[in-house]
């Protein structure tokens, strides 16, 4: 696939992509062609993989996630389900971290008061008999939080300085002063010096002075609102839906739709999607089933 898309816009600069073996195998054997091509390991994926890594392992950590997930299940339907913790994405847990290290910060840290107010109904004594029920449970990783605060600022510093000023050779400097300015533990410089590698390893791939994406988060982004959208769709399928990819990227003003609109006759529209794309899903199922719709009588 990558050959015929050169032969078609040429060689690419640079190819972004995560640390699947499938697109690491099909980018070197790529490479081995193109040598000047530059593979980047996507910024978003590498941190949410290590911090994978480093909380896989920690006992304490899948604990938490544990109790959080059961404490969900338990004030579902309840008059404390305001305050339950979120929900965990199974295939993308790492990529959101900081949702249930800040709930868990914010509930440990929320005035009594304020839960009090929150449940005008409920005796004060009953309230306290609730709480410390159901949340009692987050006391003992109080002393963990802040180190897993800590992991998460390190790794989302680098993601915005990244995904703001792209990648180049004043990366590593730059990612150094803002670090020095967080106040890290010795307990946490392994990890540290872990996140500093990614950063070694994709700044050496640049031979010049210039400057490199070190994400895919755009794309990622449209292809999540197209299939969101599509999902509309009665049938999915490839077809005249993915025209509204490109209109992701576009600013559409009223000037701009309303030209279209005077310009652009439906019909003209339907005559075109059917030559490019041909006969939908739909309407070949309906030319199957509608006589026998048809045939069905209401008792």
């Amino acid at each position: 696939m990558l050959e015929k898309v050169t032969l078609q816009v040429g060689i690419p600069l640079q190819i972004v992509a995560d640390s699947g073996s499938n697109l690491k195998k099909g980018i070197k054997l790529y490479q081995e062609n193109y040598p000047q091509v530059i593979y980047t390991y996507d910024v978003t994926h590498a941190m949410a993989n290590l911090l994978k890594k480093e909380l896989l392992a920690d006992e304490v950590f899948q604990s938490f996630l544990s109790d959080c997930h059961q404490c969900r299940q338990q004030l579902q339907q309840t008059e404390l389900a305001f305050a339950a913790p979120p929900s965990q994405r199974a295939q993308c847990r790492y990529f959101n971290l900081e949702r249930l290290v800040n709930w868990a910060t914010s509930l440990l840290n929320c005035p009594l008061d304020t839960l009090y107010q929150l449940m005008p109904l409920t005796d004060f004594q009953a309230i306290n008999e609730r709480l410390k029920e159901k949340f009692l449970w987050l006391d003992k990783y109080q002393n963990q939080l802040p180190s897993w605060r800590m992991m998460l600022k390190i790794t989302r510093s680098l993601e915005k300085q990244l995904k703001t000023l792209g990648l180049n050779k004043e990366s590593l400097n730059k990612f150094h002063k803002e670090l020095s300015f967080l106040g890290i533990s010795e307990n946490l410089e392994p990890f540290k010096q872990s996140v500093f590698s990614y950063l070694e390893s994709q700044v050496k791939m640049i031979q010049d002075d210039r400057t490199i994406l070190a994400t895919s988060d755009v794309l990622e982004s449209i292809f999540g609102q197209y299939k969101r959208f599509s999902k509309r769709c009665p049938l999915q399928e490839l077809r005249s839906m993915l025209l509204t990819i490109p209109i992701l990227t576009m600013n559409l003003t009223k000037t701009l739709i309303k030209q279209a609109l005077e310009t652009i006759r439906g019909l003209d529209l339907s005559e075109w999607v059917n030559e490019i794309f041909g006969q939908s899903m739909l309407s070949k199922r309906q030319a199957v089933f509608s006589s026998a719709d048809g045939d069905m009588k209401t008792a």
